[in-house]
């Protein structure tokens, strides 16, 4: 086979006006470079609402003729609550050539900092590789922004984010539906600072386990695994030694935070990484050689019932391990006194989700992540949804058992703003009685979310079971 002679080059789409800007090997668009308004929900849960337009690098192919592995790395410093958001020039060397060197000039609107970001693209022969090469480029022009008791607090040094990659095809799709992506990976693995190697299996409460606060020079980060499709950032010089990770549990997204001290802040700074296959031999080794999982646990549970649109509540998650199956769903989770799994009652089989006090007042079962901005079908403006389960009581008393519904929205100051909508109320003894909730559509705006809730409100037994979702 004949070794591959790349052509780079930065290519604009046309069409009704001057469209998107590729980078391409030859005819083939590698990369688009973007700096687009992005819309709600991906505005809200990944901005935060401070960079509406963000400079960013999406859908890059890390080989020739392959698929998108990384859907986007940002092009710009997050300092706390300031951002390099405002693009100033761009320039391009290297036009045709088999190495491609792009610079992206950005501020901070205020005038605090100013970001210099060196994109250097080449191809590895022996990786048979993309190489996207990162000079993060940082001058703070005042630095007392941050060179005060209330950035720096008592701890010596202060964590900057020079970049919040996040993957393609990872998560999964969180329910089943027609037209989804294919789930492909299991884990992250690194190789730390200290010689070990890290792993986190994929699963949305395992991100809070404790993740690397160094890399070793030259050290991987990878998502693995997928034959010949294992995208690695690679921490290059004493980048690694200062990086710090951090994993968000919504979309596995990397939070990339570089440790300076006081002292340098009032020098250039500049990280540097790179983006790349990771050889599916490597990725083999690092999995044999990771450190085990340490336990993972929320209000004291290892292990929850998973979220399903058809569910008696049967299928479980070990929140040390990745999920299972072609989904990547999101747990039920317990909120308050009394709330756990069953495993020996249950209407259609054994399983039910219970809620057992003595107390006053409510506890729940809570799942607020059906929606289009947690891995779900696309929504229309008008979508809203009928939701059933079953109710057994036994001497509940107060205000009683019910199934309630509420539009949520994330990252928001003030997220809780949506009533519930609830079903009958059940109080005293009942057996199994089906209750059903549907709230219509359209949601409120900025809405990106549904959220279900089994609730029991005052002392006794509830059990739920066999829920359906339906998407109106």
């Amino acid at each position: 086979m004949m070794p591959h002679r790349p052509t780079f080059a930065l290519r604009t789409a046309g069409g009704a006006c001057a469209g998107e800007q590729w980078l391409c090997d030859g005819e083939e668009p590698i990369a688009c470079l973007t700096r687009a308004t992005v819309d709600q929900p991906e505005q809200n849960l990944r901005y935060f609402n401070q960079n509406l337009k963000p400079l960013e690098l999406r859908q890059m192919k890390l080989a020739p003729k392959g698929r998108p592995l990384v859907a986007g790395v940002q092009l710009f410093w997050n300092l706390r609550t300031l951002v390099t958001s405002e693009l100033v020039d761009l320039w391009v060397e290297g036009h045709e050539s088999e190495q491609l060197v792009l610079t992206l000039l950005s501020r901070e609107p205020g005038g605090v900092a100013t970001s210099r970001r060196v994109l250097t693209l080449d191809y590895d022969e022996g990786l048979g590789s993309y190489v996207y090469d990162f000079a993060c480029h940082l001058e703070i022009h005042s630095p007392e922004v941050f060179d005060n008791p209330r950035e720096f607090g008592s701890g010596p040094n202060l964590a900057l984010q020079y970049s919040d990659p996040w993957y393609c095809d990872a998560p999964g799709p969180t329910v089943e539906f027609p037209g989804m992506w294919r789930k492909r990976y299991s884990h992250l693995l690194a190789e730390q600072g200290d010689g070990t190697v890290w792993q986190m299996p994929l699963n949305h409460l395992a991100t809070g386990i404790p993740s690397p606060q160094s890399f070793k020079e030259g050290g991987l980060l990878v998502l693995a695994y997928d034959e010949g499709n294992n995208p690695a950032f690679e921490f290059v010089g004493p980048t690694g030694g200062r990086t710090a990770l951090s994993v968000c549990n919504w979309g596995y997204d990397l939070h990339l935070l570089a440790r300076y001290t006081r002292d340098e802040l009032y020098h250039p700074l500049c990280e540097r990484f790179r983006v790349r296959l990771c050889p599916d031999e490597m990725a083999r080794q690092l999995r044999a050689a990771a450190a085990p999982v340490p336990q993972v646990e929320y209000a004291g549970c290892t292990e929850l019932p998973l979220y399903e649109r058809q569910s008696s509540f049967a299928r479980g998650q070990r929140l040390d391990e990745p999920t299972q199956g072609p989904t990547d769903p999101w747990p039920w989770l317990p909120q308050g006194e009394g709330a756990r799994w069953c495993r020996d009652l249950g209407r259609s089989d054994q399983y039910s989700l219970m809620i057992a006090k003595e107390s006053a007042g409510p506890s729940e079962w809570i799942m607020d992540r059906e929606g289009d901005g947690a891995w779900t079908q696309k929504w229309t403006p008008g979508i809203g949804f009928r939701v059933s389960v079953h109710i057994k009581t036994k001497k509940v008393g107060g205000r009683g058992s019910c199934l309630a519904l509420r539009w949520d929205v994330h990252n928001e100051y003030n997220p809780e703003r949506y009533p519930y909508v609830c079903s009958q109320k059940l109080l005293g003894t009942h057996d199994w009685t089906r209750v059903q909730v549907e709230i219509p559509g359209p949601p409120p705006p900025a809405v990106n979310a549904l959220c279900l809730i089994l609730r029991q409100d005052g002392p006794g037994t509830t059990w739920f079971d066999d829920l359906e979702v339906e998407v109106l």
